[in-house]
């Protein structure tokens, strides 16, 4: 299956404003049980990093665990990429 036209299609939805961003991101978290094991890796890893750490999150996606990180540690530096 071709993902890039249902991203493209959804982005377009979505990134009308950061309202709409911010809610298609908690959708995913709700939606995606992977998302649930990745958030809590990351609880377990915040634990035990530094105040303000330097982050790489290679293949972000669309950046929902970027902006979850962003959150939980908000003097982060965080350095979000993907390939598209």
């Amino acid at each position: 299956m071709q993902y890039d036209p249902i991203k493209r299609s959804l982005g377009n939805v979505f990134n009308k404003s950061p309202f709409l961003r911010k809610t298609f991101y908690q959708l995913l978290d709700l939606l995606l049980l992977r998302a649930w094991h990745v958030h809590k890796e990351l609880k377990s890893w915040i634990k035990q990093s530094p105040t303000s750490p330097s982050i790489l999150d290679a293949g972000a996606g669309y950046g929902q665990h970027s902006l979850w990180l962003n959150r939980r540690l908000p003097k982060a530096t965080i350095l979000a990429v993907d390939v598209k």
